[in-house]
Order: C-alpha cells, then structure tokens, then sequence
C-alpha cells in the first residue's frame, strides 16, 4: 500500500512539472460517433459530443444503441465531466483523460422465453467513470480515443411485479471514439 501511495504522488508530482506545457487547448468542440464493445456490452454505437471549458476540463455527452428497432432495443445515454492531461515527453497532441458522470439506459423486458416483450421496460441509471487516451491529428481536424467505462447501475423493474430491481456493475466496456474536431484545436 505504501509502494502504491508512493507512486501515485509521484505521477501526480510528474503531472504538475509538466503544468505549463498542457495549458494548451487540446480543440474546443469535437462531435462525432462512439462504438462500445465488451464482455458486458451490448455492442453499442451512436453519437459522441465534447466541449472543452478549460484546457485540461472537457465535458462529453453520448447517445448510444444497438439500432435494433424490431425486438431488442437498448438505448443508453450520459454525461461524463473529464480531466485531460499530455503524457509527460510526448507531443501534447496526444494525451490521457480520466472522468466520472452519470448514464441512464432503456430496454424492453422479455418474458421467461425470451421472445415475448412484456410491454414494460426496464430502466438503468447510476454512475459511470472513463479512463482513455486519445490523439488529435496535427493536419486533419480529427480526433480519436480508445477508452474504458466502467459502471454500476441500479436496475429498476417496477413495471413488472416478476422482475426483482437490482444491481450490476459493468466492468468490461471498452468504447472507441472518432471526432471531427472544431475551434482552437492545438497546433503542434
């Protein structure tokens, strides 16, 4: 545990020498599409939107689905507040971010075939946090991100007398995100 606390102010004491090379807006405003894959993901894709406030504090809101109209559909949307920091001797165009915020999500309830919709739908909401690293192209105003959001979501099903409300943590979700970028992005 010492060790851990060691190296955690350690990276923190490299951050802050670095300070004055990250003051640099990374962009402004980046919209664009999110795909998210994982072992408790539903392999969902849809849109993504950043706003920068501050050079290092980025907000992102997303809109994902599987795009599965006819039986299945989940539809799950958040908002996420993010610190985004440049590696230590690395371009400032490519740099780490870590964040927390909240999703709510939406889906059909089946009965115990699995085929027939109850015509209730469950609800899932609670927190989410982001780790990821991404890249913004010094001649093309695109930038890309490969990122990892975990979260635990109360699971609410009151709509239907059968179906318990719960808990679940989801920890293998994995995004990938592409945005054209606009405003101030960061010059090389």
């Amino acid at each position: 545990m010492k060790r851990f606390i060691l190296l955690l102010i350690l990276g923190l004491s490299i951050t802050t020498v670095f300070a004055q090379r990250d003051n640099q807006k990374w962009y402004l405003n980046g919209f664009g599409g999110r795909l998210e894959l994982g072992a408790s993901s539903n392999n969902l894709m849809g849109i993504d939107l950043s706003h920068f406030f501050r050079p290092k504090f980025d907000v992102n809101a997303f809109f994902i689905s599987n795009w599965d109209f006819t039986t299945s559909g989940i539809y799950l949307g958040g908002v996420l507040a993010k610190y985004v920091s440049p590696y230590p001797n690395i371009s400032s165009r490519l740099r780490w971010y870590a964040g927390v915020g909240l999703q709510g999500a939406g889906q059909p309830i089946y009965e115990v075939d699995g085929v027939t919709k109850t015509g209730d739908t469950q609800i899932t909401f609670g927190p989410t946090a982001v780790l990821g690293t991404g890249y913004s192209f010094q001649a093309i105003p695109i930038n890309i991100c490969v990122e990892w959001r975990p979260s635990w979501d109360v699971v609410y099903t009151h709509f239907n007398p059968n179906a318990p409300n719960s808990e679940r943590m989801q920890v293998a979700v994995f995004g990938f995100v592409i945005r054209y970028i606009t405003g101030n992005k960061y010059k090389g």
